[in-house]
């Protein structure tokens, strides 16, 4: 995983060997498991397991100016701040921005819309600078909220 929220390969020296050796991370789930399209609220939680991290975040000033910090990103680029699009394209040009390949998923024809129109604006390393900076200010999940082993292979799972 590779996001604002869970930026493990930039702390752990695995986006720098990549850069030294040219090899792209593919950053999945560049929307940190949605909670950076800015669609959650404390009164419309994701189901399931999220649910819970969604909550910590919700309850974290800190995760609220970074949400700030990307509409204001989003309206530099002519995205109006309660587009949830924006949040959305400037989650994926953050990735962009640090030079990984953002792999995000889909469940309908207006998400797979909103995530290529990222493509029609280039973020500033300004604004990447800001960014990083409102990201640095969240605690990182203590536990990362990944299976530790593979339920079919049972092969050790691996997250950066």
């Amino acid at each position: 995983q590779y996001s604002l929220l869970y930026p493990y390969a930039n702390e752990n020296g695995l986006k720098e060997v990549c850069d030294e050796l040219g090899v792209k991370i593919l950053a999945y789930s560049p929307l940190g498991l949605g909670l950076l399209t800015g669609k959650y609220t404390p009164t419309n939680l994701p189901k399931g397991p999220r649910a819970a991290l969604a909550k910590t975040y919700l309850e974290d000033p800190a995760y609220l100016r970074l949400l700030d910090e990307m509409r204001d990103v989003a309206a530099a680029h002519g995205i109006p701040r309660d587009d949830r699009a924006g949040c959305v394209q400037v989650a994926l040009n953050w990735c962009r921005a640090k030079g990984t390949v953002p792999i995000p998923g889909v469940r309908s024809l207006r998400q797979a819309q909103q995530n290529i129109a990222c493509l029609q604006w280039d973020m500033t390393a300004a604004e990447a600078q800001r960014l990083d900076a409102a990201a640095e200010k969240l605690p990182l999940p203590a536990v990362a909220p990944f299976a530790k082993e593979d339920v079919f292979t049972h092969l050790k799972m691996f997250d950066s």
